[in-house]
């Protein structure tokens, strides 16, 4: 036995707070692990919030059983005995639904608008998105654009984060780089950094701020997806780009969807994402461009955290 296991659970639950890769000391401690992030859950959302979603937390966490499911498993024997409520593909994976709402989350099917330019030919489409955070962390914000064809332009692109939504307490404001067009001519999906905020700590642990970002002038390009996960965590990137224009999982973006209120109907849950793509990332530094980047897919939870 390990004299880890001798412990008190009150004292292993403090350490895993602290040290997460704890988790894979045994079986015992990855259950352990799950239960933790229960309770993380718990304490943000109340029991009534977890019933309302639960069914497309099941769905998602299913489709990922190609990968985890024996990692699942483990959990899932326990978790009837542990007293807890919800079903399989549920309470056996608390660590993931925590990391893919609060930690890493992606955000689809932000609200949309155009118009034109007063006084100019010009036209500018604004995205806006309420994202909800964990709070008391730093975030990149990634932009996910789906390009339909070759030549086209993305524009002149603005991001602004705000911590009301009246925009005041500006989180982050950034003008992207105008050499995209140079960067992003042929058709496909494109994640572009757009930028770095960071969440003051808050007694509830969640924070909603509010995101606009306005295209002007772009063809051919849609904004997708807002993602919040640290690529290249010791590198400085631009963009990350695939031929593919179907790279994510279609389950998560219905859970998006329900989580923030708002009609599945923009999901085609027939869509099919290829289960590797080759992602090819453009590094500010040129020193950072041959090295190789580990990122085969974006159908999983980022779990680097």
């Amino acid at each position: 036995m390990n004299i880890l296991d001798e412990l008190p659970t009150e004292i292993q639950l403090e350490l895993l707070k602290t040290h997460p890769q704890l988790a894979f000391v045994n079986r015992r401690w990855y259950r352990l692990n799950n239960r933790f992030y229960r309770d993380c859950c718990l304490r943000l959302k109340p029991k009534s919030y977890w019933e309302s979603i639960e069914s497309s937390v099941c769905r998602y966490i299913e489709s990922l059983d190609h990968k985890r499911e024996a990692a699942r498993l483990i959990n899932e024997m326990t978790y009837s005995s542990d007293g807890d409520l919800f079903h399989a593909h549920f309470s056996d994976s608390w660590y993931i639904i925590y990391v893919v709402l609060f930690v890493c989350p992606k955000f689809f099917a932000m609200e949309s608008a155009s118009r034109k330019i007063n006084g100019s030919q010009s036209t500018m489409t604004e995205y806006y998105c309420p994202m909800e955070l964990a709070s008391d962390r730093s975030y990149p914000c990634n932009l996910w654009f789906k390009k339909t064809g070759d030549g086209g332009m993305f524009g002149a692109i603005r991001v602004a984060v705000y911590g009301q939504p009246d925009g005041t307490e500006p989180l982050l404001i950034r003008d992207l780089s105008l050499g995209l067009n140079d960067w992003c001519y042929s058709s496909g999906s494109y994640c572009i950094f757009g930028g770095q905020l960071r969440l003051p700590k808050s007694e509830s642990g969640l924070q909603v701020v509010h995101m606009g970002v306005s295209i002007t002038n772009a063809n051919n390009v849609i904004l997708e997806a807002v993602d919040t996960a640290p690529y290249q965590r010791h590198k400085s990137w631009i963009l990350f780009h695939a031929r593919e224009q179907e790279v994510f999982n279609a389950s998560e973006k219905c859970l998006s969807a329900e989580r923030m209120r708002w009609d599945e109907q923009f999901v085609n849950k027939a869509d099919g994402s290829a289960e590797d793509v080759n992602f090819q990332f453009l590094f500010r530094f040129p020193k950072d461009q041959d090295t190789s980047n580990n990122l085969t897919s974006v159908r999983y939870p980022y779990l680097g955290v």
